[in-house]
């Protein structure tokens, strides 16, 4: 049964920031060995890093409120980290936009392996699939809006500024998914099971 002593809106959000702000870290750690190693044209390394980082530090807050084991950790990396796999394994030209089919079937399978954990606990459990996806979906998407700002460098004429927008929409990405998926818990039924 869920337990609203200690899982908190506020402190899932915070767990989710911290595990993105991991998994950017884990990003760039993958990417440099990747880049040592001659490893270039992959993206898996996007979904594992962010799986891991997120879904760690969000086990680590469940783990404390719903007992929740250690496959809430497993599953976030298999979930994001396997399609990104999948899609780098693809054919070039076989798919446009590798790294949105990664992040939007990354986003699908973790909801849907992680629901199998919560459905346990809860009724309800199945309104983690779309929580998910669109939790994941817009944190990326805050990401993505980098690709605009450089537009805003005539008008900012500072360089650090446009670094400091850069990285805001960057760590955004892991409030707005904490945000998102934390409606989950806000809005189900704690004792329906």
């Amino acid at each position: 049964m869920l337990s609203n002593s200690v899982l908190t809106i506020q402190g899932w959000i915070k767990a989710t920031f911290l595990g993105w702000l991991l998994g950017v870290v884990l990003i760039l750690v993958l990417s440099s060995l990747l880049d040592s190693a001659g490893i270039e044209h992959m993206q898996f390394y996007l979904g594992v890093g962010m799986g891991t980082g997120v879904g760690f530090t969000q086990w680590l807050f469940l783990k404390k409120s719903l007992k929740m084991d250690v496959r809430w950790f497993l599953y976030s990396i298999l979930g994001m980290g396997l399609p990104f796999i999948i899609v780098d394994l693809l054919p070039e030209g076989m798919i446009a936009h590798k790294i949105a089919t990664g992040i939007s079937m990354g986003a699908l399978t973790t909801g849907v392996m992680q629901h199998l954990l919560l459905k346990i606990q809860t009724r309800q459990a199945i309104l983690w699939i779309p929580y998910s996806f669109i939790g994941w979906t817009m944190g990326v998407l805050t990401v993505f809006i980098i690709d605009y700002t450089m537009a805003l460098k005539p008008i900012l004429s500072n360089n650090l500024l446009l670094a400091l927008i850069n990285l805001l929409l960057i760590l955004g990405g892991g409030l707005v998914l904490g945000f998102i998926t934390g409606f989950f818990w806000k809005h189900i039924d704690t004792s329906s099971k």
